[in-house]
C-alpha cells in the first residue's frame, strides 16, 4: 500500500485536555485510580461515542487545507450536535489522549484488516508491567492483555474475543468466535507507533474500501448492531439477525444512533456523485 507523504500536523492528542475534560464530565468512578478497573471504567464510557464513517464521508469532502482529520474538538462538537462518532482512526486517537491525561502511558496501534495492511487502530495501554489492547473501532472495550499466548474474553457463554500469539513471527492475531466458530479480524505486531507515522495511515484511511458505504456499529449490552448500506446484522449471545432493507436501515440510524436522515442523505449524495 503506498502511503501518502504529505498530511496535516499531527498535534499529541493530549492536548485535547478541554476536550476530554468536557467529554469525561458526566464520568463516575468510585474505585481506585490508576487502576485496571479504572482503566475498563473509561473504555466503556468512551463507547457512547459510536463508530460510524457518515461522519467520514462529509469531511472527506468538505476537506480543505490542514483540516482533513476530525480531531477530538470537532469529534466532540459533531458528536454533542448530531450524534456522530467516527473510524477507527480519529476514536483511537481520542482515547489515546484521554488516557494519556487521565495519566496513563497509551499509544495508538496499527493493525493489517484480512483484506490489507495498515488500515485499522486501536489503542494499546501500559500499565503494572503489562500491555493491553483496547479497540474502539472492534467494540473491544474490556482490556485484552498481550502476554504472547493465547487469551480469550468470553462476552457470553458461547461468544467471546481471543487473542493469539503466533510466535514464529512475533505477530497477535485477533479472532470472534460464536458457537466454536472462529472468524480472524486483523493482524498486529506490538509497537509503539509515533504520531507522525500514525498520521500517514489515518490520511491513507480516507481512500480505503471502506469508504464506499455508509458504515456504522453499536454495542448496548450484549447486542451489537452492524449497518452497512443496506444490510443490518444484528448480534445477541442468544442469535444473530440478518437483514436487507434499506427503509430498515435508515429507521435504525436514526432510532439507535440517533443519526437524522438528512446526514445520512447528504452521505449518500457524496458517495453517489465519487462512484457514479
Amino acid at each position: 500500500m503506498t502511503i501518502k507523504t504529505a498530511f496535516p500536523y499531527l498535534p499529541d492528542p493530549a492536548s485535547f485536555e478541554q476536550e476530554t475534560l468536557r467529554f469525561l464530565s458526566k464520568f463516575r468512578f468510585d474505585g481506585d485510580k490508576p487502576s485496571l478497573k479504572h482503566v475498563t471504567a473509561v473504555s466503556h464510557y468512551f463507547s457512547r461515542i459510536p463508530y460510524e464513517n457518515i461522519s467520514k464521508i462529509i469531511k472527506r469532502e468538505q476537506y480543505e487545507g490542514q483540516s482533513l482529520f476530525r480531531l477530538p474538538a470537532e469529534l466532540t462538537e459533531d458528536h454533542y450536535a448530531w450524534h456522530a462518532g467516527g473510524t477507527c482512526f480519529s476514536l483511537t486517537y481520542f482515547l489515546a489522549g484521554i488516557y494519556t491525561i487521565l495519566g496513563y502511558d497509551a499509544q495508538p496501534l496499527i493493525c493489517d484488516l484480512n483484506w490489507g495492511e495498515n488500515n485499522h487502530s486501536a489503542v494499546t495501554i501500559n500499565f503494572a508491567r503489562q500491555r493491553f489492547l483496547v479497540d474502539p473501532g472492534y467494540m473491544i472495550f474490556t482490556p485484552l492483555p498481550l502476554i504472547q499466548k493465547t487469551v480469550r474474553t468470553q462476552l457470553s457463554a458461547e461468544t467471546g474475543v481471543e487473542l493469539r500469539f503466533i510466535k514464529e513471527s512475533d505477530y497477535y492475531e485477533l479472532y470472534t468466535f460464536r458457537k466454536g466458530q472462529f472468524t480472524r479480524r486483523y493482524l498486529f505486531i506490538d509497537r509503539v507507533i509515533p504520531y507522525a507515522e500514525f498520521a500517514q495511515y489515518w490520511a491513507t484511511s480516507f481512500d480505503l474500501p471502506g469508504m464506499n458505504d455508509l458504515t456504522l456499529t453499536q454495542v448496548r449490552d450484549t447486542e451489537m448492531l452492524f449497518i452497512q448500506g443496506d444490510f443490518i446484522k444484528i448480534t445477541s449471545p442468544e442469535k444473530v439477525e440478518k437483514i436487507r432493507e434499506m427503509n430498515q436501515a435508515e429507521i435504525l440510524i436514526q432510532n439507535r444512533f440517533g443519526i437524522s436522515l438528512e446526514k445520512v442523505e447528504e452521505a449518500r449524495h457524496i458517495l453517489k456523485m465519487q462512484f457514479q
